[in-house]
C-alpha cells in the first residue's frame, strides 16, 4: 500500500531542516500580501484561522511555510507556484504573521474573570 502523502511529509521535513537559517521579510509588505493575494479569505485578517489552518502567531518555519504553501497536500488549499508568489513575497507574508502577537491570556481579559 502506497501513502501519498509520504512525499510531502518528506519536503516537509527537509524543508524544516534548511530553515535553520534565519530568514526574515517586511511585515508590512506581508500584511498587504496577506490581503492581497486573498489569504484572509480563509486563514482570518489575523492569521487565526478560519476554514484555513491558525498561522499566526506562531506560523512554521519560514522554508517548511514556503514549501507547504508550494505542494499543501489534501488539506484543500489550492497551490500558490512561484509563478503566482515568489518566495520573497511569501518570505514578508511570514514576516507579517509572525509579527502577529500573542493573544493575551484569558486571566488578563476582564470580562472571562467575572
Amino acid at each position: 500500500m502506497k501513502v501519498k502523502i509520504l512525499p510531502a511529509i518528506a519536503l516537509l521535513l527537509g524543508a524544516c531542516a534548511i530553515s535553520a537559517q534565519t530568514q526574515t521579510g517586511n511585515a508590512e509588505n506581508g500584511k498587504r500580501l496577506f490581503a492581497k493575494d486573498g489569504c484572509y479569505g480563509c486563514h482570518g485578517y489575523d492569521g487565526h484561522g478560519g476554514t484555513g489552518a491558525k498561522l499566526a502567531p506562531k506560523p512554521l518555519p519560514t522554508a517548511a511555510f514556503i514549501a507547504y504553501i508550494r505542494h499543501p497536500g489534501p488539506s484543500g488549499m489550492p497551490i500558490f507556484t512561484s509563478k503566482v508568489i515568489s518566495d520573497a513575497d511569501l518570505t514578508d507574508i511570514w514576516t507579517y504573521l509572525k509579527s502577529i502577537p500573542d493573544p493575551p491570556a484569558v486571566k488578563d481579559i476582564p470580562l472571562l474573570s467575572q
